[in-house]
């Protein structure tokens, strides 16, 4: 333990010396000391004061994260390379769920390929139709992200000239660094989606989006432009060895043997990989997850992301548990890898896997913070994993969401009514998804919690009406939802505010009652609610001193047809003593309406 009398002189804060001026002892996990420092730029009073989170480990913890690895400045460096072969390599001989798609009995190939061809010192490549000619041995995938200039990308008219043949100096820079990354890992074959897609061809684009989910898992492995924010910014980096090592002290603790500790900030992944401009990308959610490996290439260092490791040049074996974090061991959440086991703890045949649709949430939950550049890919661009998870669950699809579940997964939310960027969520400007699917809006949405318990609306029928016939994983044409539930009438007063409209309202369901614990979280701040709004009774929960009841809040579209969209979700609390058009009873495990309340028919669309 750390002694009230420990000082840190001095740290390198990207290679600047940096002040500490305080601790505070936070926790101490397998010898790693935690400390809350104060870091000031200079020494002078006014330099604004930042607290920031340092590891201090012990050198001989380092061991077991940790070998004789070099810090050279430049990520292209040779022992950078060095070790990402490594990783490879020990993926390969070590890791059982790594390595699925290479027990199969024949290896699977995308549509085209670019293959590289050696020359001498050049280099130069040719676009490998696979279907005419079998590739000779593993391929690559590239993440990126295409940024605004102008590239060479296939199209119709020049595909002949690249199956002929083109030199790397065509390309833009971070291609031209993916090719020297295959070609040091004794890779030929590398797949782009610029180059290996034709970009003025719907139809191709639609084909070869539905195969995305194949590409990216049988890769040999992906590698991430995790830092550029276009395709003229390169994968390699210039870096300050120290920012990666990180620093060495000796601190003096009286009573104590003096010994060297490393100072490493906390939160390495999360400013490394989680909060890249690439992960900020939809698209790449999938192209992570399916990948059995992925090698990046971040702003001061290379990482490395595999079923079953975590590593980076920092700690080049495995992460340490105190830099493990919610943001960690993301490819945990992949159906296939995880899901598989998760689904023997449950009978599938009587009732849905909760644990699995647990792992499927958390993917909406991420997906939904990234970006579209296209929003019609909405569907698309989720639909490889969808795939999967569909076997794993043996159960229908529906916009987003599962027909055993589908009653809970009504109730997702919109996370504080904005989209991951902070603008407001707003709908679709064109028909991409019926309203009661999340993927109607461009939002980060909390999806809602699946629960077989306590669900108070029965449905009798749901179905989506996709673009592409017997592809229900793409874009749809129509959705809509038949069930029968408790419908409840209610006003909302919406005040006008100079800081906008807020993100949630108050419902009454009586004239002679007025109620703060009824609410609507609009879907979007664009919600009309001078109209009559209608709750529908989803779901109950007992808590300590009540009932919370949980709904969605509609629109009528069509009263002779009882059709309704939704524009929020409702939520509320119901005391034991309160006069509420419906009381669960505990002890009877039921619920009783009063004379105000109707069950009813109706369709969501």
């Amino acid at each position: 333990m750390a002694r009230e009398d420990t000082s840190v002189s001095y740290v390198v804060q990207r290679g600047k010396d940096s002040s500490i001026f305080g601790y505070k002892e936070i926790s101490e996990e397998l010898h790693l000391l935690v400390f809350s420092l104060n870091v000031q730029a200079d020494s002078s009073t006014n330099a604004m004061k930042r607290s920031k989170l340092f590891i201090v480990e012990p050198i001989q913890d380092l061991l077991r994260y940790t070998n004789d690895f070099e810090f050279p400045s430049h990520t292209a460096s040779e022992a950078s390379l060095t070790l990402a072969q490594d990783w490879i390599t020990r993926c390969l001989r070590q890791h059982v769920k790594c390595n699925v798609s290479e027990q199969q009995p024949e290896r699977y190939y995308p549509t085209r390929l670019l293959e590289i061809l050696l020359h001498g010192q050049d280099t130069n490549l040719r676009l490998c139709l696979t279907r005419e000619e079998v590739p000779a041995g593993p391929y690559m995938t590239l993440s990126h992200r295409w940024g605004a200039a102008s590239f060479l990308k296939l199209t119709n008219s020049n595909l002949q000239s690249l199956v002929n043949g083109f030199s790397i100096a065509d390309l833009p820079q971070t291609f031209q660094d993916a090719i020297v990354v295959a070609r040091r890992m004794s890779c030929k074959y590398l797949w782009i989606d610029s180059l290996c897609i034709i970009q003025n061809s719907k139809e191709d684009w639609l084909h070869e989006a539905g195969l995305m989910g194949e590409v990216y898992a049988n890769s040999y492995c992906n590698i991430a432009a995790t830092w550029n924010s276009s395709s003229d910014d390169g994968l390699f980096r210039n870096r300050i060895a120290s920012e990666v090592e990180g620093i060495f002290v000796h601190p003096k603790w009286a009573g104590l043997k003096s010994a060297t500790f490393r100072v490493i900030e906390v939160g390495l992944w999360e400013s490394l990989i989680t909060s890249a401009g690439l992960n900020k990308r939809a698209w790449v959610v999938q192209e992570r997850l399916l990948a059995p490996r992925v090698l990046h290439f971040g702003c001061t260092q290379l990482a490395w992301e595999c079923y079953e490791v975590e590593a980076c040049e920092t700690y080049p074996l495995s992460l340490p548990v105190a830099q493990q974090t919610t943001q960690t061991m993301y490819k945990g959440l992949d159906p296939d890898t995880d899901g598989r086991t998760l689904q023997s703890m449950g009978d599938s045949q009587s009732a849905p896997n909760l644990h699995t649709c647990h792992v499927w949430n958390k993917i909406v939950a991420g997906y939904t913070a990234g970006e579209l550049t296209v929003a019609s890919d909405k569907f698309i661009a989720l639909s490889s994993l969808a795939k999967k998870m569909q076997v794993l669950l043996q159960d229908k699809y529906l916009a987003g969401l599962w027909k055993r579940t589908l009653a809970s997964d009504l109730l997702w939310r919109v996370n504080g009514g904005k989209q991951a960027n902070g603008l407001p969520a707003t709908r679709a400007a064109h028909y991409r998804a019926p309203t009661w699917s999340w993927a109607a809006l461009d939002g980060h949405i909390i999806p809602g919690r699946p629960n077989i318990d306590r669900i108070l609306i029965s449905i009798e029928g749901a179905a989506t009406d996709p673009k592409v016939s017997g592809n229900p994983f793409g874009q749809l044409k129509f959705g809509w939802i038949r069930l029968r539930g408790v419908l409840l009438t209610g006003t909302v007063k919406v005040q006008a505010s100079s800081a906008g409209r807020p993100d949630k309202f108050n419902v009454c369901f009586s004239a002679e009652k007025n109620t703060t614990d009824h609410w609507i979280f609009p879907d979007t701040h664009d919600e009309d609610f001078e109209q009559a709004v209608f709750c529908l009774i989803v779901s109950t929960k007992n808590l300590y001193s009540g009932t919370l009841v949980q709904g969605l809040a509609l629109t009528c579209t069509n009263t002779v047809e009882a059709t309704y969209r939704r524009v929020g979700l409702f939520e509320g609390f119901q005391s034991s003593s309160e006069d509420f058009p419906i009381q669960y009873s505990r002890s009877a495990r039921r619920v009783e309406l009063s004379k105000d309340a109707e069950m009813r028919t109706i369709i969501l669309v």
